[in-house]
């Protein structure tokens, strides 16, 4: 059976039904949407249609738009196979956070 929630409590979920603390929710949001936007800049260095990307990758072609608008959990093999696929290391599909005041 699966876990109720009490009364005036919902749980809130992430994309997979996974349970994501309510103050981590826009900062994944935040992180997907710029994850996704570094997909799309590499993508369009090397030339490449979403339809090219997503065949490199091994994804369906229709889920790479909503990758590059940070709208889907990818993943960790996604990424792995994007890495491979446009020639970066994996943690440069991260790139560091420009904001004020961000610690170092």
């Amino acid at each position: 059976m699966g876990r109720v929630s009490p009364p005036g409590k919902p749980r809130p979920h992430g994309p997979t039904g996974i349970h994501v603390p309510e103050d981590l929710a826009p900062i994944i949001k935040r992180e997907r949407k710029r994850l996704g936007q570094r997909l799309r800049a590499l993508r369009l260095e090397r030339g490449l249609t979403q339809e090219e990307a997503a065949e490199m990758i091994g994804i369906h072609p229709k889920y790479m738009p909503r990758v590059e608008a940070g709208r889907a959990n990818v993943t960790v093999d996604n990424l792995i196979a994007a890495s491979v696929a446009y020639g970066v290391k994996l943690r440069e599909l991260f790139p560091e956070a420009r904001e004020e005041g961000a610690k170092k």
